[in-house]
């Protein structure tokens, strides 16, 4: 079970070194959008149709890449005034339970997040005419890295802590 964890985590870590680079990737793109935007539209007075939609697009996208990447590196905020308060036993239980309801978070975000791509395929968006599947892939793309990440860490500490 050991080398299957280790093997695991090595994957989670390779999953988020990815998602750390199309996240930089994404924010440099957005950055140079939007100051695209501003130059278009205050120096030369001819505003980008595109530009807007597409630094909301990335924004979006960048927002639940990041938020998988904080539940990689546990960087969500946490109840740490009541964690520190329980007993060993309570802490477990608090870990578990917690762990539990963001679990049925992501399964809920990742069937209605497809559901969503699948309804919303077809459409195209107003500036750039592409299918809005993809500005809403992001709920199920996101909510399936942020599971594979909280399944490591519940196997991690499902070893560790025997």
């Amino acid at each position: 079970m050991d080398s299957f964890v280790r093997k695991l985590t090595k994957f989670d870590d390779f999953l988020a070194k990815g998602e750390a680079w199309v996240l930089i990737a994404f924010v440099a793109t957005m950055t140079v959008v939007v100051l695209l935007q501003v130059i278009y539209r205050y120096l030369l007075t001819r505003p980008l149709h595109w530009s807007e939609e597409l630094a909301r697009y990335l924004f979006v996208w960048i927002s639940l890449l990041g938020a998988s990447l904080s539940v990689q590196k546990r960087g969500h905020f946490g109840m740490d005034f009541f964690y520190r308060m329980l007993p060993e036993k309570g802490r477990r239980f608090f870990l578990f339970f917690t762990y539990l309801l963001m679990g049925a978070v992501m399964v809920v975000l990742l069937i209605y997040g497809i559901g969503l791509v699948q309804k919303t395929a077809a459409q195209q968006s107003p500036a750039m005419e592409i299918s809005m599947g993809w500005a809403y892939a992001c709920l199920p793309v996101g909510a399936a890295l942020m599971s594979i990440h909280l399944l490591v860490i519940m196997l991690k500490e499902a070893v560790t802590k025997k």
